[in-house]
């Protein structure tokens, strides 16, 4: 009884995972990605994607810290230049491209919208 509880959270957590967003970020990634995809850095950390001249973090609007830091790191480690491939999946997310702006202007980070609403 008790591993059919398991499976259930299990199997739940994993359909509600996906619901709140429209597509995973794999699938960004596959789309918009031009190079290596989860390239493994020392520490076996990974950059979403790595081109001759980016380190690119995917990652949705509302985790925008996250990829700041993230892109910062990959960029540090790879010698490549930093890049946020930020997903806004409603008007209202742009409240996050507003705070991450004057951050990727005094760091140096190159910042794509991808617009999927």
């Amino acid at each position: 009884m008790r591993w059919r509880v398991f499976l259930f959270i299990v199997l739940l957590s994993t359909t509600t995972a996906h619901a709140k967003h429209k597509m995973f970020e794999r699938e960004y990634v596959s789309q918009y990605c031009n190079g290596a995809i989860e390239y493994v850095l020392p520490g076996r950390t990974r950059v979403d994607c790595l081109t001759d001249e980016y380190a690119i973090e995917f990652d949705f609007a509302p985790k925008w810290a996250e990829a700041l830091g993230q892109s910062l790191h990959y960029a540090y480690l790879t010698h490549r230049n930093p890049a946020i491939y930020l997903i806004l999946e409603s008007k209202k997310d742009m409240r996050f491209v507003n705070i991450l702006i004057p951050l990727c202007d005094v760091y140096g980070i190159k910042l794509v919208l991808i617009e999927n609403y």
